[in-house]
């Protein structure tokens, strides 16, 4: 991996061919539709050695600059490549199958592994410069203008949420929670406002390694990275504009 979740920036042939994560959001270098990476810091890899799952994180700051004074706007993105997706990547299915299961000459029915990432919206003040805690009627117009477009047009989540999956069981695509704050209380009781985040997250389908050479090989995850970036730019502009009702000068 190189020491760093982007290594290589794409999967090679639908499937990584080293261990660690290869999900391409390969993006850091080149990221799609304008948006992009902090230059701050690089992407932090976090390995866990009890599960061994490495669990990476990053920042993305809005396309076109900051224009949400005196809040600063960033996305924070995380995902979890756990251990049974290395497996699933450095080797094929059937010999993953057969470690886990034994020999049968039955092979079982595989799905496409994929990958929860979590993209929290978040807008801070700067460190010491907390503001006013806004009255109710102004959290109410927040919250209503920032519910409002990000679960229409300017959703980060894409629009299908849930799909029925095998026996009829619901399949959870994406979710999207509700705006929180973050108050600072001062030694004498005032309560005033350090920032607002909104979270979610998405599911990423990445491709299986087949043994069969002759099947057709699954879709990298390309196409969904472009999308989710797009809605991603798209969402953090309307945060921004949002965000007018909570600013002090209003």
């Amino acid at each position: 991996m190189d020491g760093e979740c982007g290594g290589e920036r794409r999967l090679v042939d639908g499937a990584a061919t080293r261990a660690g994560p290869r999900l391409g959001w390969g993006l850091a270098e080149n990221p799609p539709c304008g948006a992009r990476w902090s230059c701050s810091s690089p992407i932090d890899e976090t390995l866990d050695l009890r599960s061994t799952d490495r669990i990476c994180k990053s920042a993305v700051m809005p396309f076109g600059g900051q224009h949400a004074e005196p809040f600063h706007v960033t996305a924070a993105l995380k995902f979890r490549w756990d251990a049974l997706h290395v497996a699933r990547t450095v080797t094929n299915e059937g010999d993953m199958l057969e470690t886990l299961l034994g020999p049968d000459k039955r092979e079982p029915k595989t799905k496409r592994p994929w990958l929860r990432v979590d993209v929290t919206l978040r807008a801070s003040t700067p460190w010491g410069k907390e503001i006013p805690l806004p009255a109710p009627p102004v959290w109410a117009r927040w919250a209503r203008e920032t519910i409002g477009r990000l679960e229409g047009v300017e959703a980060v989540v894409p629009d299908e949420q849930v799909r029925e999956g095998r026996r009829g069981l619901p399949e959870i695509l994406g979710w999207q929670g509700e705006p929180e704050a973050h108050v600072l209380c001062s030694p004498d009781g005032v309560l005033r406002l350090r920032g607002v985040e909104l979270a979610t997250w998405q599911a990423i389908e990445t491709p299986r390694r087949r043994d069969d050479t002759e099947r057709r090989p699954d879709q990298p995850p390309d196409a969904q990275l472009v999308a989710m970036f797009k809605r991603l730019k798209v969402a953090m502009n309307a945060g921004m504009e949002a965000l007018d009702h909570l600013s002090p000068s209003n």
